[in-house]
């Protein structure tokens, strides 16, 4: 597809790597799809659907200056 794979990370004790960035950091929003599996995807909501994947396509083709940039 031409567009790169991103997945959430963990730590050594397995819990989230997160850190807090500045909001002057954000460059551009991201239009992230789901890596589909091949098991029945159950009825999400869209307060947890990145809770309900693993890993997202980072889509580059979702506007011009998303395609400039990645």
């Amino acid at each position: 597809t031409g567009m790169y794979i991103v997945t959430h990370t963990t730590n050594d004790d397995n819990t989230p790597d997160i850190s807090i960035i500045h909001i002057d950091c954000i460059f551009c929003a991201a239009h992230l799809i789901p890596v589909y599996g091949p098991d029945f995807i159950p009825i999400i909501s869209s307060h947890d659907s990145y809770n309900m994947f693993n890993s997202y396509y980072n889509n580059k083709y979702a506007d011009h200056h998303s395609f400039e940039i990645v």
